[in-house]
């Protein structure tokens, strides 16, 4: 009982670990987050448009946007899993993005997941509210301070990473394809699949209002 408790235990640090970097780590060690940050001056806003901690249906929304974020680290990172039929349904949302964040981990190598964390940190500094809002998100993600020593041997890296704008024929079960009595309904999208519907970074940036 004390290994399998272990071990489940260890398997949660891990998943909330690799939860927390997806948020942060982009393209030549740019994250999402602080990529928000440097484009717009409402931190307060852009940190509380992190809902992921929270648990709701996607990682980031604001108004009538979101932004779903699936990470994968293994060799083939060609499928990404969706866990409801709500994540990428398009009612009730003006836009809805794919963010497939691809990471490589190495021991002693790379970007950890402290200094992602302490970068966003620094970069609040100067706002107390805004960066007392993130250390709370933190909290709720699953990421305590005392738990630090677990996350400063593997750091990571960028493999790929696309955005994808959730529309039309975009691979996907919404709620209205649902059959009455069916539930728990989980899928995975060949990503390779999804070509048409890439966007650029500029195009997804553009789109974002912070309210």
């Amino acid at each position: 009982m004390l290994r399998q408790n272990f071990q489940l235990s260890k398997k949660y640090r891990y998943q909330n670990s690799l939860a927390v970097i997806s948020i942060f780590l982009n393209e030549a060690d740019k994250a999402i987050l602080r990529k928000f940050l440097q484009a717009n001056s409402d931190f307060l806003n852009i940190i509380n448009s992190w809902v992921g901690p929270e648990k709701q249906i996607r990682d980031f929304q604001s108004g009538t946007w979101s932004v779903e974020i699936k990470t994968t680290h293994q060799n083939n990172h060609q499928k990404v899993h969706i866990n409801s039929e709500r994540q990428l349904d398009t009612r009730n949302l003006g836009n809805l993005f794919l963010y497939h964040l691809s990471l490589e981990a190495r021991q002693q190598s790379g970007e950890t997941l402290n200094q992602i964390v302490d970068s966003v940190s620094e970069f609040l500094s100067t706002d107390f509210n805004s960066l007392n809002r993130f250390k709370n998100k933190l909290l709720e993600a699953g990421y305590f301070d005392q738990h630090q020593h677990l996350y400063e041997h593997t750091g990571y890296f960028i493999r790929q990473d696309v955005f994808y704008k959730v529309e039309n024929d975009f691979p996907r079960i919404e709620e209205r394809d649902i059959r009455n009595g069916v539930g728990d309904v989980n899928y995975s999208i060949v990503i390779s699949q999804c070509s048409d519907f890439i966007r650029s970074e500029q195009q997804v940036f553009q789109t974002l209002i912070f309210l």
